[in-house]
């Protein structure tokens, strides 16, 4: 698991490398994004979630059931006994 995560860190390293120099010399990300959503108009009290939440939300529901009490109990100093 240990190298996994260096991979990953590294991956992240090396992504910001290449675009944090790029953005900064062209605005290419802003422009990008820009075109990407032109057309994107909100309405007042309208929430948006993200096309991941939408996909992962339904079948987190399934696997991770909360328990709101115990929650609130940890929160207050009490222990999950």
């Amino acid at each position: 698991a240990f190298a996994g995560a260096t991979v990953h860190d590294m991956f992240n390293f090396m992504t910001v490398g290449v675009l944090l120099p790029l953005e900064a010399a062209t605005s290419y990300l802003f422009y990008l994004t820009k075109a990407m959503v032109k057309n994107f108009q909100t309405k007042d009290g309208e929430d948006w979630d993200g096309p991941i939440k939408t996909l992962v939300e339904p079948i987190g529901v399934l696997v991770i059931i909360e328990n709101k009490d115990v929650t609130k109990a940890v929160a207050k100093g009490g222990s999950c006994d």
